[in-house]
């Protein structure tokens, strides 16, 4: 069975692939872009699988996060988060607690995301 940290780091590479080769292919131009699978940790009670694309470093994106997943709101919804970093498009799904159990943050758009900072928990 595959672990979260799996599917994470499956998701990062992926994300990565797309932004790098995708980004270079629309401008004709190479991309560096970078990528991590950040240290897993608790919080509000959830245990947080989490990483990082772009710009973003795991040490920039742990208290944004923390922050986010301390909000609260209707139990199993997709919602818009409103207490996202300046510049960052955040959104997130609700587990039955109506904690934000899984989401990501990023710049640029879903299909080419520039910067950015997704988790499970």
């Amino acid at each position: 069975m595959i672990t979260h940290r799996a599917c994470i780091a499956a998701a990062v590479a992926a994300t990565a692939v797309v932004a790098i080769f995708g980004a270079g292919a629309a401008t004709g131009a190479r991309a560096t872009r970078t990528a991590a699978v950040c240290k897993t940790f608790s919080t509000s009670g959830l245990k947080v699988e989490w990483s990082v694309i772009g710009n973003v470093t795991c040490a920039k994106a742990k208290p944004w996060l923390v922050k986010l997943l301390a909000e609260h709101g209707k139990p199993d919804v997709k919602v818009a988060l409103k207490n996202a970093p300046k510049g960052f498009k955040c959104s997130a799904t609700n587990d039955g607690k109506g904690r934000p159990s899984a989401g990501a943050c990023y710049t640029g758009t879903v299909a080419f995301p520039k910067n950015g900072f997704q988790w499970f928990g």
